[in-house]
């Protein structure tokens, strides 16, 4: 199956081939997931034909012949000239400064697909400095109501990292996110993997002049106007795992956002460190459940290092396989 391509246009303007756009129409559509992609692009492939004839075939059709789900046929036979749509959608995008990237373009991180495979965002909806995303990656992540002893943590962490040339990974929220967020791009670069479309978004409000002075890059996976859902918050954050080669959890409940992206860390063999001051209640259960499973604690009084901390990430060794995760109470990502 060939990978969509950056074209040069009459105008010298970069733009996607015909494959590309389509696969742009086919990401901005509620209820059209990378499932779906990949089945349309498999097709289309199979029968010798471009993705734009595949995208032409009937509602029905699309659910006969593709065993596409009615939704997803709905939402596929909806789009109507995917090309001129596509087209139209990036033109739109880049003038708010957002880029779309296909898989298997220039600019799209291919550590997602190879974490990720099937399960990969089939397009990424950039915006700030890319160049970012090439850069070794961390994932910070963490309560939306840290302790001072753990959020002054991420701040040290994610600065002297970000200082040392890596890229700080986080989902935009309140509490450990940003504060992660802000040390980071303050003395080096962050990316942030917000649960929302890409042209919803709004980080870091009252710090747009701040923001335009620093390095960042935000990576949207769905639809440009998407609206938040639980849904999503989970697929975001297997997306920071995916994109980072350790992950620094702060003070995770025994359920949440902060635990799905442990237990996912966990499961992708990522290297997976808790930080936390408070070892009560919902969070005392949460550390102790993770450090069951193999996650290495670190003390929020004492953080390692950036040499200290690349040693723990070389010599961790996941204690128990992925697949046995589910025996101890571990949800599926």
């Amino acid at each position: 199956m060939q990978s969509p391509a950056f074209v040069r246009g009459a105008t010298g303007v970069t733009e996607l081939d015909e494959e590309g756009l389509c696969v742009v129409s086919l990401c901005a559509a509620e209820g059209v997931g990378p499932a779906t992609v990949a089945r349309l692009r498999q097709a289309a492939h199979e029968r010798g034909l471009s993705l734009r004839a595949i995208m032409a075939l009937s509602r029905a059709g699309l659910q006969r012949e593709l065993a596409l789900t009615p939704p997803a046929a709905k939402a596929v036979a909806d789009i109507k000239e995917p090309v001129a749509a596509g087209r139209s959608l990036v033109k739109r995008l880049a003038r708010i400064g957002i880029r779309a990237v296909p898989a298997g373009c220039a600019g799209y991180p291919e550590r997602l697909s190879v974490s990720l495979g099937y399960q990969a965002p089939p397009l990424l909806f950039l915006a700030g400095d890319e160049s970012l995303l090439r850069h070794r990656c961390l994932a910070i992540v963490g309560s939306r109501e840290p302790s001072k002893q753990a959020a002054d943590a991420a701040r040290s962490l994610a600065g002297q990292e970000a200082a040392a040339g890596t890229t700080i990974v986080s989902g935009g929220a309140h509490g450990i996110d940003t504060a992660a967020h802000i040390a980071a791009a303050s003395s080096g670069g962050t990316a942030v993997v917000p649960a929302v479309g890409l042209a919803r978004f709004r980080w870091l409000q009252g710090r747009a002049g701040w923001l335009h002075e620093r390095r960042w890059c935000a990576i949207g996976q769905f639809p440009p106007e998407a609206r938040w859902r639980a849904g999503q918050a989970l697929i975001r954050n297997r997306t920071i795992v995916a994109l980072s080669e350790a992950v620094v959890a702060f003070e995770p409940r025994d359920s949440g956002g902060t635990w799905h992206s442990s237990v996912t860390a966990l499961r992708m063999g990522k290297p997976l460190f808790l930080v936390s001051a408070s070892r009560q209640g919902a969070k005392g259960r949460g550390f102790r459940q993770l450090v069951r499973h193999g996650a290495v604690a670190l003390d929020p009084l004492r953080m390692p290092d950036g040499p200290a901390l690349a040693r723990l990430i070389a010599e961790y060794r996941p204690l128990r396989s992925p697949d046995q995760l589910a025996l101890f109470g571990c949800p599926e990502s």
